[in-house]
């Protein structure tokens, strides 16, 4: 009889050296690694503090990011969020500096099935 493979838990922190691997994944998400989907997938239930490490990227990296996170939750398994998809949390970002645009909004919405998508939750 077997039994699977224990592996450790994945760490409930996003680090520089994870967020730079997602930076680099968002480049190109038809040609993402195995290794990117099958270990990072935990960063799409993180909640909100953990994504300050973000804050210093520039708007267009947090743009990429954001379009990256919205087809990555449809596209790979075990990469489902709802409620806690990095996309909320990296628009806040970009609200906050006033560069949150409709048109990145609509990609967004025509782009997902996930109905918090932008802003989260109503309440």
């Amino acid at each position: 009889m077997s039994i699977g493979v224990w592996q450790p838990d994945r760490p409930e922190t996003l680090t520089q050296e994870i967020l730079e691997g997602l930076v680099s994944a968002a480049k190109d998400i038809d040609n993402v690694s195995e290794d990117v989907v099958q270990g990072y997938g935990f960063v799409m239930r993180l909640q909100s503090d953990a994504w300050q490490v973000a804050a210093e990227l520039d708007s267009s990296t947090l743009a990429s990011l954001i379009r990256f996170f919205t087809l990555a939750e449809a596209q790979f398994t075990g990469w489902e969020a709802g409620k806690t998809s990095p996309v909320i949390y990296l628009v806040k970002m970009l609200k906050q500096r006033s560069e949150f645009d409709a048109e990145l909004r609509k990609w967004i919405k025509q782009n997902t099935d996930n109905r918090y998508l932008p802003y989260g939750a109503a309440l």
